[in-house]
């Protein structure tokens, strides 16, 4: 009798390496499940073939010690959440895989770019999951990324600019469990402050004494509050930020119904429970890009992270921005005419109000585009660092 490691025709060119890959970036998501998730194939499977799918995924979640995840075989079943992992998986029949091949791809995956999670302490104490790339001795850049956004979704920024300067990002506070299965955690504060001060306790964990910050959405927001009350981020790029301005600049749709939204689930966690089912709906994933759909899920997969969501975004949403354009370091505001999702308008008041902004207003890309670190926004993300940035010795 055959058992389940043994050969089967490999359909969809997958491999394990790929498939160590993938699991590993939805791990934010499968960790915080409560349960075992649920996932499909690419295609549907013979009842038999189902046994083989499963037990590959099993030996590829216990190489990244991960929790298991279950295999079905009707995708109708699945949440939101779930279709949006299983589409990253890519789940497909395995041909013969030895236990030498699958040790070699689980390691491989871990060692990847970024690597593993160094663990730093927030000011309140509150565990930040952290990256760091690039030479130590290079003038320092923070990447501060959308809230509730899994570290692969800004990798790309780390990518480009760790060749010449010194990368690090983070995790937003209490939306992500750790690698050794305790869950989240307890939540720690979720003000705006709380969430600015996670800037400099993260340059104080990689022993950087100043920093230019880049942030991206409502990460610019986080940007602009680190910059306004400290010395230490020595210059700022706010990219197709989420400003709340009062009436001084007009919100997309987009911004509205998030705000609703946030603010609902925000009350309590019986509200974030029924807002939860109803965003578990399939149709939740139409209009999300499939490339990142799991990345921009993550803090919708359970009633716990969506409530803890409303009360972090939620804070950086409605914080008046406009008492904060004192900050008096040099600046690069970034948006686009065809952003739909944070109105273009609000970075062109920040750039005017900002003592020392240049704002660039481009004709193409969308507000997602904005994390692709395309080659046209890392020059102009270059070319703006050389300029702004003044030597302060190590990690500048």
């Amino acid at each position: 009798m055959r058992t389940a490691s043994e050969s089967v025709t490999v359909r969809g060119g997958g491999s394990p390496a790929a498939l160590a890959r993938a699991v590993l970036d939805t791990a934010s998501i499968i960790r915080a499940v409560p349960e075992r998730m649920r996932v499909a194939p690419v295609a549907p499977l013979d009842a038999g073939q189902l046994p083989y799918v499963q037990e590959l995924l099993d030996r590829v979640t216990v190489a990244l010690g991960l929790p298991g995840v279950t295999v079905v075989g009707d995708p109708d079943l699945l949440t939101a959440v779930e279709l949006a992992v299983s589409r990253r998986l890519a789940l497909d029949v395995p041909g013969a895989v030895a236990d030498e091949e699958l040790k070699r791809a689980a390691e491989s995956a871990l060692a990847a770019f970024p690597g593993r999670a160094v663990v730093v302490p927030a000011r309140d104490g509150t565990p930040l999951r952290c990256w760091a790339a690039g030479p130590e001795g290079a003038p320092a850049v923070a990447v501060v990324s959308a809230c509730g956004m899994p570290v692969g979704l800004a990798v790309k920024w780390l990518a480009a600019l760790s060749s010449e300067y010194r990368v690090v990002t983070w995790e937003s506070r209490g939306l992500f469990a750790s690698d050794d299965g305790t869950g989240l955690g307890e939540p720690g504060g979720h003000t705006l402050g709380a969430q600015s001060e996670d800037v400099p306790a993260v340059l104080d964990g990689f022993g950087i004494p100043h920093a230019h910050a880049l942030g991206l959405c409502g990460g610019a927001v986080i940007a602009l509050a680190a910059a306004a009350g400290s010395d230490r981020i020595t210059s700022l790029s706010l990219w197709h930020g989420d400003f709340e301005l009062g009436g001084e600049a007009p919100k997309t749709a987009h911004q509205r119904d998030v705000e609703s939204l946030l603010a609902m689930v925000a009350r309590g966690r019986p509200q974030a429970a029924a807002m939860h089912r109803l965003l578990s709906r399939p149709g939740t994933l139409e209009g999300l890009r499939p490339d990142i759909a799991h990345y921009l899920v993550h803090p919708y997969a359970t009633p716990e992270l969506l409530h803890r969501y409303g009360l972090l975004n939620g804070a950086i949403m409605s914080a008046d921005c406009r008492r904060l354009l004192d900050a008096p370091q040099p600046a690069l505001v970034v948006t686009s005419d065809r952003d739909t999702t944070a109105h273009p308008a609000g970075s062109a008041y920040v750039a005017r109000h900002l003592p020392r902004a240049d704002l660039r207003t481009l004709p193409d890309g969308d507000h997602l585009t904005a994390f692709d670190a395309g080659s046209e926004l890392v020059s102009l993300a270059r070319d703006f660092l050389r300029t702004a940035t003044v030597s302060h010795g190590k990690g500048t």
